[in-house]
């Protein structure tokens, strides 16, 4: 199929021929398309998706990219059933995401570069996997909760906003160590990484609308800088997630 060999020699040429920065994202993409496509026809797209979650129907596209510059380095064109088949029969155990992951990253195993990812990806398997592989992780933890310490995390009192707590875990087959925390934002969220700390990083600024003074008097609302902490771990990840959702936008 003609989009098949496309991105392979996509992957090929961008695997060879860039330089990427120590920071890759991982993400998914939505290419829009309303023509032919499907496992029934050798024509168009191998597999059309239609979600209610996405603005668009069409290819869906895994991909990382690099987290400076915003080019994507690899494509993978989600396919559907029998691709899924193919990935689990290549490799028996582990999880889907992580399999994805591995793939996608795989050109620049050994590297030592940080690889982040949301919670399709992320998971304590994944970041053990990407630790044999020679990268460093950083996830967000929201389904695939095998082997995190999600049962002690989620009942740990957080009163504020920027408030955080971690453990860190040592891997009994390999002596890794991965740091898992929550920190708190609009809400709960769980961290997973093979690297980095909870020292105390940058904190960030969001500018919101505050009610200061009672409705009743007919005062509008005041335009203010909430300054939120966050630790190190969480700094960096946020540093460079968003950046394939940055490039689709643009």
């Amino acid at each position: 199929m003609l989009v098949d060999d496309f991105v392979t020699a996509f992957n090929s040429f961008r695997a060879a021929k860039y330089f990427l920065s120590e920071q890759i994202c991982a993400d998914e993409s939505i290419s829009k398309w309303y023509g032919l496509g499907g496992h029934w026809i050798n024509m168009g797209l191998p597999n059309y998706v239609a979600m209610d979650r996405k603005p668009e129907n069409g290819c869906e596209i895994q991909d990382p990219c690099d987290s400076r510059s915003k080019i994507m380095m690899q494509l993978k064109l989600v396919k559907g059933t029998a691709e899924n088949e193919r990935l689990a029969r290549e490799e028996a155990s582990g999880l889907h995401g992580t399999r994805v992951l591995k793939e996608l990253v795989q050109p620049w195993k050994h590297t030592g570069r940080l690889v982040v990812a949301d919670s399709y990806f992320a998971s304590v398997p994944c970041a053990l996997a990407l630790k044999d592989m020679g990268l460093q992780f950083i996830g967000v933890v929201k389904t695939t909760t095998r082997e995190f310490p999600l049962s002690y995390l989620s009942t740990v009192e957080l009163a504020n906003k920027g408030d955080f707590k971690g453990v860190v875990n040592i891997d009994k087959n390999t002596n890794y160590k991965l740091l898992s925390f929550v920190w708190v934002d609009r809400e709960f969220c769980y961290f997973i990484s093979n690297c980095s700390s909870l020292l105390p990083g940058m904190p960030y600024s969001q500018t919101r609308w505050r009610q200061v003074d009672d409705l009743t008097t007919g005062i509008e609302p005041d335009c203010l800088d909430v300054t939120i902490p966050q630790p190190k771990c969480a700094e960096i990840y946020y540093e460079a997630c968003a950046m394939i959702d940055r490039h689709n936008w643009s």
